[in-house]
């Protein structure tokens, strides 16, 4: 089974995704820090990573470039809520698959998802 690892300090939407990804099938494993995404980054070796660019103890640029340092393989689909072209142009720069903007459609969601995993194959 994949595992997803959820990155964002906000637990509704943790929660929220979590339960978007085992329904359709994925192991959920969850984050609200860096100290802690990075831990289950380096012991449960996810397929996929769903990052918020605004951290509490970092931004989540400066943690994407840490992921691709740690696992260049890894897709990450960032989020954010400010939608400005220069922080996705930002992440696709750095790495990320994609790019959502808060809010998303589950449709939209889980579409990114299976391309993201497809793209690894």
């Amino acid at each position: 089974m994949e595992k997803i690892l959820i990155i964002d300090d906000n637990k509704y939407l943790r929660f929220t995704l979590s339960t978007l990804v085992e329904d359709s099938g994925y192991m959920a494993i969850e984050a609200g820090d860096k100290e802690k995404a990075i831990k289950m980054l380096t012991k449960k070796k996810p397929s996929l990573i769903i990052l918020d660019k605004k951290l509490p103890d970092c931004d989540g640029m400066d943690l994407l470039k840490e992921i691709k340092l740690l696992d260049d393989e890894i897709p990450v689909i960032m989020l954010t809520a400010y939608a400005e072209n220069k922080n996705a142009e930002q992440a696709l720069g750095l790495g990320a698959y994609a790019f959502l903007t808060k809010p998303f459609s589950n449709a939209e969601m889980m579409s990114t998802i299976k391309r993201a995993l497809r793209s690894k194959k």
